[in-house]
Formats: structure tokens, sequence, C-alpha cells
């Protein structure tokens, strides 16, 4: 149960912070806590280790996956190994890297928050640290459809617009999960940053689609809300396709 505990924490706390010096202060803070509510030691409950692994991936291809502690940390390293390979089996660009624990740990972090509902990420480091590998190959392990744009010389607000009109259609019409991995070199205008804002707090992008485009929208939606019972004004319909491009997207 200490064991929960202490995982429940760094979950909600431990992973939100994003610097060493942050991190060095959690541990003293929490094993203090333990001794003096619980009367024990963090060596008692912890071991050698830093902190405590819990992951839903251990047991590739489950039809249920079982949110667990992670007994074998060498064998979590040899599981995500084979996910990788997996990945660049049937990648077009596959990923050379080299598994060991931070790695994996950081992975399971990646993989709870995206298992969430409206669950987003800020991955701060420097340049060439596996930020995009990683998330790359949680994306995967959770079986979700990856997206990412391609900046070029000519790419603006048109071509940016469209590349969400193509993320919000595989959520909200083809009703796929979507991991939107955006870096902050294809921050080419400001507007960008507005434009994930407003997909963080509304699940939408105002007056982005056309007349045709929406028709389109409502008339693929409306046999879906119908089936759940719902209302079949404009409006309803339109926020049950909002609802599903908030759930199936995580940025």
């Amino acid at each position: 149960l200490i064991r929960l505990w202490l995982h429940e924490c760094s979950r909600v706390f431990r992973d939100r912070l994003v610097d060493d010096a942050d991190r060095e202060w959690f541990r003293p803070l929490v094993s203090e806590k333990m001794t003096q509510h619980f009367k024990m030691a963090w060596s008692d409950v912890v071991g050698t280790q830093d902190h405590i692994l819990f992951c839903d991936f251990m047991v590739p291809n489950a039809d249920v996956r079982r949110y667990i502690e992670v007994q074998d940390t060498n064998k979590a390293v040899k599981v995500v190994e084979e996910y990788l390979d997996d990945y660049n089996a049937i990648s077009n660009t596959p990923m050379k890297l080299v598994m060991f624990l931070d790695a994996v740990d950081h992975i399971s972090r990646i993989s709870r928050v995206i298992r969430q509902p409206q669950g987003h990420m800020l991955l701060l480091g420097v340049g060439g640290s596996g930020r995009q590998s990683l998330t790359r190959l949680a994306a995967h392990i959770a079986e979700y459809k990856l997206f990412q744009i391609e900046v070029t010389k000519s790419y603006g607000q048109n071509e940016w617009r469209d590349d969400l009109k193509k993320m919000l259609t595989k959520a909200g019409l083809d009703n796929q999960v979507v991991v939107f991995l955006f870096t902050d070199t294809q921050i080419v205008k400001e507007s960008f940053l507005e434009d994930i804002n407003n997909i963080l707090n509304t699940g939408e992008v105002p007056a982005l689609w056309a007349a045709d485009e929406m028709d389109n929208i409502l008339s693929t939606c409306r046999p879906l809300v119908q089936q759940e019972g719902g209302k079949q004004d404009k409006n309803s319909i339109y926020r049950y396709f909002v609802r599903r491009c908030q759930r199936n997207i995580h940025i």
C-alpha cells in the first residue's frame, strides 16, 4: 500500500518536475513523510531504486492492459526493446536507440499520460535528448496514430490549417486516437500556438471549417448521434464531433 502511495505521489507531483534540483527536493520530502506517518524508511519501501516503476505495456498484445508495478526492471528494458524492434520493422524511419532504465522510465510516463482522456504533455530538454523518439515509441506501444507536420520553406497558415483539418478529421470522424507531436522548431507563426491552445481548451479551432466541410462533419456524425439518442440539431451534432476530438487527441 505504501509503495502504491509513493507511486501516486510520483505520478501526480514528480512527473511534473522539470529539472534535477526539483526532483532532488522531492525525494527527501517523501522520505520524511514516510518516516513521519508510516514509520518506514525509503530503503524499506523502495530498496536501492530511485523510485517505483508502473506501466501497462509489460504484456504485449494483451486484450486488457493492466497498469501494474514492474517487478523486474531488466525485463522491462527487454520488453521495450521488443516494441522498438517492432516499430522499426514497420516504420519508414527506423530509430536506432539504446534502451536503458531511465529511457524506459520516460516512456512509462509518456505512456500513462497519453493513455488518459485529454492527456497532454510538455517535454522539456536539450536537442537530441530523445523527446521525439521516445514519444514516437510510446505512441506505437499504445497503438495510437502519430501525427506530425512537415515544415518546408513555403509552409504557412494555409498549410497549417490543412494539417489541423487532417488531424481533427482522424480524431473526430474516423474515431482514431492521435498523438500530435509538435516541436518548438515547428512554430513558424505565433498563431500556431493560439490554435494549439484552442484545441487544448475547447477541442476546436474557430473558423476552421468551410461550409462544405462542415456539412460533411454533420452528415457523418448525425447517424452516430442518433444511435446514442442525442439531439439532432446542428449544434448538438457538432459538439459531438468536438467531444470526440477532445477525447482522441493527445498533444
